[in-house]
């Protein structure tokens, strides 16, 4: 039987229940919000324990395959941990030593090369009678710079440079921290090493039955673990070549400190973009500081950004594949957010978190369009791989 009720009987109560649907979706969103918020207050509150696990995580996904083949070799896993960790301690010590000298050189020359473009900017401006007065004031400016006026004038103090162990004596509280959080990060390193798979395997059990979701559970875990691992070598692989590149290429034009230089831009071309633009900018200043001329400058800038294009950009999307790639919006915006939160613990651990959140989302069906809004192609690549394995 039809329903007789006039239709302004029946309107009312949908009204009703869509104005319920749009009050439920409002407050979800609410709710969202505020639990992001409260999550990255958290991230940043937890920072202190949180970077030196998430550089652990890092550095163990990078070392477990050399630790796995020694075990391979008969070797047992925890005195293979051990040999990987102390070398990795003796490399790095040997390294910062050798480094030390011409960092703290090149650190100390930054604020002169900035004071003589100001120079060069402000005399340049002037409004000379001729090239030999403008000639003459150029040089006094320059031997102020150095230190010396010209004759007839008391000499001036000459500019004091940046003392690095100044620098670490004034935060003396900081510098215990940080040597804990260093102690800190090189036992977990170890105990992680030493662990092998214990963690995923407690991890799936912790997950429960069914059968199914622990499968599923062990997928994702395994495809987390082998695509960082990837990433970080190819990572290590272009971030050395890109470093060579550069040192080669500066040597040749006849910059000084090439091989620090080379050095730097190997190890913050872990930072996308900001690392080798930083790095540039450093090199023109002091190439315009050693050679006086802004084409020479100009030339040597370009020699760390063109290896960081075509090796750092082309090369690694090539062997990246899609899988670990993501489009340039979100990898500025990740920048700008562990940056914000972790300062330039997150610049550098940026890139490492994405991979893995990434990798998540890739293979969790309800998050399979966050996966795919975080990649640099609309298409879904992990299509025809969920239709082979279950999902979560």
């Amino acid at each position: 039987m039809e329903d007789a009720r006039p239709v302004s009987a029946i309107e009312p109560p949908r009204r009703w229940q869509a104005g319920l649907r749009w009050g439920s979706r409002v407050q979800s969103a609410a709710v969202v919000t505020i639990a992001v918020v409260v999550g990255c207050v958290g991230i940043h509150i937890a920072a202190p324990f949180l970077i030196p696990l998430v550089v652990s995580l890092v550095i163990c996904y990078a070392l477990t395959p050399i630790v796995d083949r020694l075990e391979r070799w008969r070797l047992p896993r925890p005195i293979a941990a051990a040999m990987v960790v102390l070398l990795l301690i003796a490399g790095g010590g040997v390294a910062l030593d050798q480094m030390w000298t011409g960092a703290e050189t090149l650190i100390g020359r930054l604020p002169a090369a900035v004071e003589k473009i100001r120079l060069a900017i402000a005399v340049s401006h002037r409004d000379v009678p001729d090239t030999l007065t403008h000639v003459q004031r150029t040089a006094n400016e320059l031997q102020k710079l150095a230190g010396s006026e010209p004759s007839g004038s008391s000499p001036a103090p000459s500019p004091s440079a940046v003392d690095l162990h100044s620098l670490l004596l004034m935060g003396t509280t900081s510098i215990i921290a940080a040597l804990a959080q260093l102690l800190s990060v090189i036992f977990l390193t170890y105990f992680l090493l030493a662990a092998g798979d214990l963690f995923r395997r407690k991890l799936v059990e912790l997950v429960g039955p069914p059968f199914a979701r622990q499968k599923a559970t062990l997928e994702v875990l395994n495809h987390i673990h082998a695509l960082n691992q990837r990433y970080l070598a190819i990572l290590a692989l272009v971030n050395v070549s890109v470093g060579v590149c550069t040192g080669v290429g500066l040597g040749l034009l006849g910059l000084e400190h090439a091989a620090i230089w080379g050095v730097a831009i190997a190890v913050l071309h872990f930072i996308p973009y900001v690392g080798a633009a930083a790095v540039a900018l450093a090199i023109a200043l002091m190439g315009y500081l050693q050679f006086g001329s802004a084409q020479m400058a100009l030339a040597a800038a370009s020699i760390p950004l063109v290896a960081s294009v075509l090796i750092g950009v082309l090369l690694q999307a090539s062997l990246l594949g899609r899988a670990a790639s993501m489009n340039a919006p979100v990898v500025f915006i990740a920048l700008l957010f562990w940056g914000t939160l972790w300062g330039a613990w997150g610049l550098l651990l940026a890139m490492p978190i994405m991979v893995a959140i990434k990798s998540i989302c890739d293979r969790i069906e309800p998050l399979s369009g966050l996966g795919s809004f975080f990649g640099d192609d609309e298409r879904t690549t992990l299509a025809l791989e969920r239709q082979a394995h279950p999902t979560v």
